[in-house]
């Protein structure tokens, strides 16, 4: 199998309500369709803003997307 660049966009899904996605490893990012609450749980130590990277995201008519699993 092919190892995407870092960066690359692989995948993007469009929960409903109830649903949550697992990220366990590399980036993401979210647009929220309409008003929505999220919460962020981290494992391990956190070190703030040093702790990310951040990417440029992509334009909204280059997103395709999937159905929630």
């Amino acid at each position: 199998m092919r190892r995407k660049r870092d960066r690359d966009k692989t995948r993007f899904l469009r929960l409903s309500r109830g649903q949550a996605p697992g990220l366990a490893f590399g980036g993401h990012g979210f647009e929220m369709l309409e008003t929505s609450e999220i919460s962020e749980i981290k494992q391990g130590p956190y070190a703030g803003e040093a702790d990310k990277t951040r990417f440029q995201g992509i334009t909204r008519d280059r997103v395709r997307f999937e159905a929630g699993e």
